[in-house]
């Protein structure tokens, strides 16, 4: 142990659970020098907020008791100078730390510091406790704790439990935990070898809550780097918070390449929604182009908002494209205008003309004859391709394969090469729903990497 390190045992009693809802209305600080405690502070602090009555009867500090206590920017310097240059020492270290850093920086202060979290210590130090609840572990330990839920009495029992700690640390994880400090950034109720195992390659990671249910799906170029990015940082809003809360395991999948990483992350959220990911609803298409039959048996040409049920022609991202479009297929087959309607943002489809009855009507089984050529035609534009790309090792290759216009599969295969139909290399497995975004991220990778592409014949 280095005899220099000096170490600020903190604990607090707050008015919530969580540092972006709440505030601080105790705080204990002892500073420790490796050997014994040299300094002591402690004050009630008043949070300018009622403190919940579930809370004053958990801590017994009343509204009362606080009313004249200083607030927390009077005191920040105090406790700035105390923590500064310090190893912030705390039972279940994440919730004390959030606290004080979001308090300290309100005030003015940019603090951050090492963290060492007693709970993990005492996992890797003390082994086979039923529990590490400071309560739970302290009885166990025979270390008393004289005022259980006030800061001063829970600190002098950490302080009691770290030099415990401190003795038996006969493996050194103590002075290993302050040179990676990696852990005590993670949440406590993950254990630090699931992080371990991250690889630092491109794919996806599922965040999984207690039973085992995906809570989230991401993709990285570098996966431990990203998901260790998830609760590193001091964002203290309730729904961080929450998030970090609920995933107790974490899983991966290698992907070899950035695209195969995006097509897994949507598939995976597509099949489970997980509660935590929204980004990808904003990738939908917004309008589409579509054919109907009126009572007359007129095929028309619509452009309308993009719905589950509707299905369409073709997909545009916004009016303005889809609205182009159709007036191209129009001035292409010779249309009448009275048969084609644009999207209006008013809400309702524009006709180009006012009054049927004043426009001459087009022969019926012409015009649909012309509609079904017209349709015929873009289905014969649909594009059939194989795209090929490095695999997750030297001896795999990635494929994706895009049938008439839409993704139908994506997998890994050992030799791309060892096949006459397509769909030999094609596995169940691989088999996708496929929506636009990923359509859209196909083609788009598809149009600046084309030595990758091999169309296919219809």
């Amino acid at each position: 142990m280095n005899k220099q390190k000096h170490f600020a045992l903190v604990d607090i009693e707050t008015t919530g659970s969580h540092a972006g809802g709440a505030k601080i209305t105790e705080v204990a600080i002892l500073i420790h020098n490796g050997k014994k405690v040299i300094e002591r502070y402690h004050t009630l602090i008043n949070p300018d907020v009622h403190i919940p009555y579930a809370i004053q009867t958990l801590t017994g500090i009343s509204n009362e008791m606080v009313e004249d206590a200083p607030r927390f920017e009077e005191i920040a310097e105090d406790i700035f100078h105390l923590l500064q240059g310090k190893v912030f020492v705390a039972h279940n270290v994440n919730f004390d730390y959030s606290f004080l850093n979001k308090e300290l920086k309100q005030s003015g202060y940019d603090w951050q510091a090492q963290k060492l979290c007693t709970v993990r210590l005492s996992r890797k130090i003390l082994p086979g406790h039923r529990s590490y609840s400071l309560g739970n572990l302290c009885r166990a330990l025979d270390i008393e704790i004289t005022d259980r839920h006030r800061a001063m009495g829970d600190v002098e029992a950490t302080v009691k439990l770290f030099d415990l700690l401190l003795a038996q640390d006969d493996e050194g994880h103590i002075q290993k935990s302050l040179q990676v400090n990696t852990a005590h950034r993670l949440p406590t109720h993950i254990p630090k070898e699931q992080f371990d195992k991250l690889p630092e390659t491109t794919g996806v990671y599922i965040l999984r809550n207690q039973k085992g249910k995906i809570v989230y799906v991401g993709k990285a170029l570098n996966i431990k780097k990203r998901v260790f990015s998830h609760f590193s940082g001091n964002n203290s809003s309730l729904r961080r918070q929450q998030f970090i809360n609920e995933v107790c395991h974490i899983d991966f999948e290698e992907s070899g390449t950035e695209l195969m990483a995006l097509l897994m992350e949507c598939q995976l959220i597509k099949k489970h929604w997980p509660i935590y990911n929204n980004a990808l609803k904003k990738y939908e298409p917004k309008f589409v182009l579509f054919n109907y039959q009126d009572i007359c048996g007129f095929e028309h040409l619509a452009i309308t908002k993009s719905t589950a049920g509707v299905q369409g022609l073709q997909y545009f991202e916004t009016a303005g494209e889809a609205n182009i479009f159709l007036a191209k297929l129009m001035q292409e087959h010779q249309l009448s205008p009275s048969l084609c309607n644009y999207y209006s943002p008013g809400g309702k489809d524009k006709v180009l003309v006012t009054n049927k009855d004043e426009v001459e009507m087009p022969n019926l089984e012409d015009h649909n004859q012309t509609i079904y050529t017209l349709l015929e035609h873009l289905r014969l534009q649909q594009r059939s391709f194989i795209l090929t790309d490095a695999g997750r090792h030297d001896e795999e290759q990635s494929y994706i394969y895009f049938k008439e216009e839409k993704l139908f599969a994506f997998g890994f295969i050992d030799d791309l090469n060892d096949w006459t139909e397509v769909e030999d290399i094609v596995s169940y497995k691989d088999k996708c729903i496929s929506n636009h975004y990923m359509q859209t991220l196909v083609l788009r990778y598809a149009e600046t990497n084309p030595e990758k592409v091999r169309m296919l014949q219809k």
